[in-house]
């Protein structure tokens, strides 16, 4: 005797008993994907360190944060990132062939062409959420990081950076140490292996874009720095998302694009009820040192020693700055 079809409720027990078990295996599934992202980001960051390791083989100091130059005509501040220097190193040298050092604005000429305008698979994270890369900031199309450098205690404003991490400002257009040398191994006295050397940067913070858009200032971009920002005390404002130009070339702030520091804890984000202008400046200061990132619980940090350690956001702002201050004698685990 032939069997019947399905009934319906047999049918109705059949997609509820597959709904179950997609429901089950989808986030598995998710969180696999992201541990595939988490590893990518790490293996990034080794190689970012290679990378410092070789220029340092090559020229026997680490590469400044910034090298700062000063013009007459604007963009007064003018510069040359660490990541510029690091290019050879990263598998970029047709990138790093022709690079202007003597007038750094020359290379963001052409548009989303221009050399300072390409993305580097190596310098984003796979979980980051960049929106646009390349990101028109101003009038130029900068390429984007998901990494900072450490940049010590404080690392923005520049005119209040502390320069005791592993990269800063140096240079004549710099306003704390214009006539520093870049470091030396031998000058992290904490010790390789104690101390931070590139961690991750969060382009998420709700708060933050809602209050740029309130108080910004015709002009802003470039991280504050970029491209917009160029004078002194300008209260001048960026969207989170627009502040990590690997190739900065310009503006009085452009540590603020490639340079990251314990000024606030790991995933620091604004908080709600900033009423004016002035109350938003040090949070924006302090949001655009933070290091951060989309992975759960903490960030991705490699040491200049080249291992790298997840830290938990959790991590207290004392420990935090131990591992960025490269000579304060205090050394902690990282793990």
């Amino acid at each position: 005797m032939r069997r019947a079809a399905f009934t319906l409720v047999e049918l109705l027990v059949v997609i509820a008993i597959i709904g179950v078990l997609v429901a089950l295996l989808l986030p598995a599934v998710q969180m696999a994907r992201e541990a595939a992202r988490r590893m990518q980001c790490t293996s990034n960051q080794r190689q970012l360190v290679l990378a410092s390791h070789s220029f340092h083989d090559a020229n026997r100091t680490f590469p400044p944060g910034v090298y700062q130059l000063k013009f007459s005509a604007a963009p007064q501040f003018r510069g040359v990132s660490l990541y510029a220097k690091l290019l050879p190193y990263l598998e970029q040298a047709s990138l790093a062939q022709g690079w202007d050092e003597i007038d750094p604005q020359n290379n963001t000429l052409g548009a989303e062409s221009a050399k300072a305008a390409q993305a580097i698979n190596v310098l984003v994270c796979p979980s980051d959420s960049l929106q646009q890369n390349p990101i028109l900031s101003g009038t130029i199309y900068y390429g984007m990081t998901s990494y900072g450098g450490n940049g010590g205690t404080r690392s923005f404003d520049p005119k209040v950076a502390t320069n005791d991490g592993v990269f800063f400002v140096i240079g004549p257009g710099s306003e704390t140490a214009p006539d520093a040398k870049p470091l030396r191994f031998a000058d992290v006295t904490d010790g390789l292996a104690n101390t931070i050397l590139f961690g991750e940067r969060c382009h998420r913070d709700p708060i933050h874009d809602t209050l740029v858009g309130q108080f910004a200032t015709a002009g802003s971009g470039g991280g504050g720095g970029g491209n917009g920002g160029g004078n002194a005390g300008s209260a001048s404002f960026t969207k989170i998302g627009a502040i990590g130009a690997w190739g900065v070339s310009s503006g009085r702030l452009a540590a603020g694009e490639v340079l990251l520091s314990a000024a606030a804890e790991i995933n620091y984000r604004i908080p709600a009820g900033v009423a004016s202008s002035s109350a938003f400046q040090p949070l924006y200061n302090q949001r655009l040192c933070a290091f951060g990132s989309n992975h759960s619980g903490g960030a991705n940090f490699a040491l200049a020693d080249g291992s790298t350690r997840f830290m938990r956001q959790s991590i207290s702002l004392v420990d935090l700055t131990k591992l960025c201050v490269r000579n304060d004698g205090q050394t902690v685990s990282a793990e």
